[in-house]
């Protein structure tokens, strides 16, 4: 049995859950505090709350009280009384009976009034809602029982009011707790005159009902101050203390604050419709107690957590801890690693499942790179039927995962043209840039096959063949119109795309995959007319006519193609050659091998005419050698016909220029200083002008006299041909090549090069260097 000591999984657990254990002290802890926060915050908005009531309940009061002032003030027989002397005349008498009236419906209508009296400063008398009274009776009845003062009585009464409330004990009542008074001077729109003061007295028992209604909600005092911080009415018997730290610049807060030797939570709220102030004071010791209750039972709560976590711990990690000794103890045994190597079980397991896996990752990959050659060995025996005769072909495809069921075949040819354009001219590597122009089409080309039908896509020989199963009940003319649906399709996503050229070739429709021998040779009789098409040709071998036995090449129009050489007539020659070339080679007139003959037969008449045209000139017969080698290396006839056309050009250029000798020594030295400074690449027709001290349009001009060509055309072909040489003659990069000919711009150069060879820098390199091979 494997032992294992402190680097063993079941201590790790043991540690871990150690450390699980530890989370719920913490989260109690922080919820204990929190806790306290939110009874704190609840209790504070529970206040506010009250305070809003208690304040929007008041407010209402005040209004009621605020709309009687307005409507006694413009009561138009207290207005007609505001004059009235102290000696009543009949119609004053009968204003004062309506006003009684009036009176008492004001008071019967309004809930939030005790009483009101109006002292009439011009007659010395008062009016309530119920009679008329001097001002020695009202004392005496009404206003001597609050030890409120006659003199100052009078004195209140004399001053001018604006609308305010006031306590009553702050005028001298002292029996007046809970007293709150309306004072208003008349007329109430005369802010100077004083005729006469209102005095309204507000609920007292209303108002004291509202304060204690909110006091029964929590043990706390509720009392209400004016402007200057006075008390107007409190919810417990006398007058409480107010806080001393009371602020006045906020509508709204709450802080902490002793009174009454305790400490308190102090709520308050301004009145938006007076300036009053309603504060709520509530001992802190009621929700601390709340706070210390869950605080004690957080407490229990995580011993109890811990004392049953630590047991659970303990069970779980022992149960836990056997099946993996088990595993281990199993590995051990049938693997070479020993447990001991790896820091604990978990990680012994690991490593080992991981050693195992990759070593399962490793077959499989062989396997599938396996099969995926022997897929494709198996569709080139298909394809070239080569299979034998009692090959199991049904269970060879259901292994390879080719799902050729019922229907018709056809197989499409790819001959890859040109891939120049999709990578950087530094990305030399052919065969690789090969193998991902193969990649792309056939991921391509078997999802547009896949869409309606099925395909399967295989490299043979340098081609891709495109395998075409059709589904079941596909007529052969619908199937043939599938197939050039789905190659252009894939033409305008690969060369539009990816911009890589190819030529195609398309088999007959075939009734069943053992005609694919058959459709295969189709397509590559169709691929040997490539050479007379375009590149990038689509080739139908259905559409391939009968051809011709022979091709016309009379020999008097060869004698003349010779002599209009020879003369350095290249318009007239060329156009000789392109009569030719389009006599035999229209439509349907010869077959790709007579085809192949006819070109050959051209050549042969250019290099004739060649020979004979620059007899005499030794340097040019390796000039015209080569030209006559990289004809011969296009693949189509269209590419030999361009490279003809400019053999001839180059050809008669040399002839005409032979031809003007009367300044050979001027052209002589033209030549020798462009052939010394041409990798200058201030060389130009501007600065060869000021060299030779002639005027450049001169200059121009003599030059094509004399050469036939322009001289910057004759400069850059000059440039281009000591390129190739350069090419050939080590590794330089292509940017170094182009520097050394006077050609700073890698762009210029490639433009230039492919303009006078006809294929890239890259692509001639590489070309000459696989004939050397």
């Amino acid at each position: 049995m494997t032992k294992w000591r402190r680097n063993s999984i079941l201590y790790a657990w043991l540690r871990s859950y150690a450390l699980v254990l530890l989370i719920p002290v913490v989260v109690m802890g922080i919820v204990n505090v929190q806790t306290n926060k939110v009874i704190e915050d609840e209790i504070n908005r529970a206040n506010a709350s009250l305070l809003k009531q208690l304040q929007e309940e008041i407010d209402s009061q005040i209004e009621h009280v605020q709309r009687m002032r307005e409507v006694i003030a413009f009561n138009a027989r207290v207005r007609k009384l505001l004059f009235a002397p102290q000696e009543l005349d009949a119609n004053l008498r009968l204003a004062m009976v309506q006003a009684f009236a009036d009176f008492r419906t004001y008071s019967n209508t309004n809930r939030f009034i005790d009483n009101f009296y109006i002292y009439f400063r011009n007659g010395n008398f008062i009016l309530t809602d119920r009679s008329y009274y001097d001002l020695d009776m009202y004392y005496q009845l009404h206003m001597s029982d609050t030890g409120m003062d006659y003199r100052r009585w009078l004195d209140f009464l004399e001053q001018h009011h604006r609308g305010t409330f006031v306590n009553g004990q702050d005028i001298g009542m002292e029996r007046g707790n809970g007293e709150i008074l309306l004072s208003q001077s008349l007329p109430i729109e005369n802010t100077v005159s004083k005729l006469a003061t209102l005095i309204i007295y507000m609920n007292k028992d209303r108002l004291q009902t509202s304060l204690r209604n909110i006091r029964s909600y929590n043990e706390g005092d509720v009392f209400i101050l004016d402007g200057d911080h006075r008390i107007l009415a409190s919810s417990g018997e006398g007058v409480p203390a107010v806080p001393p730290n009371f602020p006045s610049d906020e509508d709204y807060g709450v802080f902490q604050d002793e009174a009454g030797g305790e400490e308190v939570n102090v709520s308050y709220i301004r009145s938006g419709l007076t300036n009053w102030t309603y504060v709520y004071t509530l001992p802190t010791g009621i929700y601390q107690e709340k706070a210390e209750y869950v605080r004690d039972l957080s407490i229990l709560m995580v011993v109890i957590a811990i004392v049953l976590g630590a047991a659970t711990a303990v069970y779980t990690a022992r149960k836990n801890y056997h099946p993996i000794r088990r595993i281990v103890n199993t590995l051990a045994v049938k693997s070479k690693v020993k447990p001991e190597i790896a820091g604990n079980e978990i990680l012994y397991i690991g490593e080992t499942l991981e050693q195992t896996l990759d070593q399962n990752d490793e077959m499989n990959r062989i396997i599938e790179q396996q099969n995926t050659y022997l897929r494709s060995n198996l569709m080139v025996r298909l394809l070239k039927g080569r299979l034998e005769e009692n090959f199991p072909l049904k269970e060879a495809l259901a292994e390879y995962r080719l799902d050729m069921g019922p229907g018709s075949f056809a197989v499409m040819l790819f001959y890859i043209e040109d891939f120049s354009d999709l990578f950087r001219e530094e990305e030399m590597d052919a065969e690789r840039n090969l193998r991902f122009v193969h990649l792309i089409m056939s991921n391509i080309m078997e999802e547009i096959a896949g869409k309606q039908h099925r395909g399967w896509m295989v490299e043979v020989d340098v081609m891709l063949a495109c395998v075409v199963n059709f589904m079941p009940g596909t007529e052969a003319q619908q199937a043939k119109s599938v197939l050039f649906g789905m190659l252009e399709e894939a033409r305008s996503i690969i060369e539009q795309r990816f911009h890589i050229l190819f030529t195609c070739s398309l088999s007959a429709i075939h009734p069943s995959i053992r005609s694919l021998p058959v459709a295969y040779r189709e397509t590559l009789e169709a691929m040997e007319y490539r050479m007379l098409m375009d590149s990038g040709a689509t080739i139908d071998y259905e559409s391939i006519q009968e051809q011709g036995t022979g091709y016309t090449y009379p020999l008097e129009m060869e004698q003349q193609l010779i002599n209009y050489v020879k003369s350095g007539n290249y318009n007239k020659a060329k156009a000789i050659m392109d009569e030719v070339i389009e006599s035999n080679l229209k439509e349907g007139a010869l077959s790709a091998d007579l085809a192949q003959c006819f070109m050959f037969d051209m050549i042969s008449t250019m290099m004739k005419a060649s020979m004979e045209a620059v007899s005499g000139q030794s340097e040019l017969y390796e000039e015209n050698r080569k030209a006559v080698q990289a004809i011969l290396q296009e693949q189509t006839v269209g590419d030999m016909r361009q490279r003809m056309a400019l053999f001839l050009q180059e050809v008669c250029h040399h002839v005409d220029a032979r031809k003007k000798s009367h300044n050979v020594r001027l052209i002589e030295e033209l030549l020798a200083y462009i052939e010394e400074h041409y990798a200058d690449p201030n060389v130009s027709v501007a600065s060869l002008s000021e060299r030779f001290g002639v005027h450049p349009s001169y200059l121009s001009r003599f030059f094509k006299e004399q050469m036939g060509d322009n001289l910057s055309d004759y400069l850059n072909r000059y440039r281009i041909i000591q390129a190739k040489r350069l090419l050939l003659e080590g590794e330089a990069v292509i940017k170094k090549v182009s520097e050394a000919v006077g050609i700073f711009s890698i762009s210029t150069f490639i433009r230039l090069f492919k303009k006078y060879e006809g294929v890239t820098p890259g692509v001639y390199r590489e070309m000459h260097h696989t004939d050397k091979d």
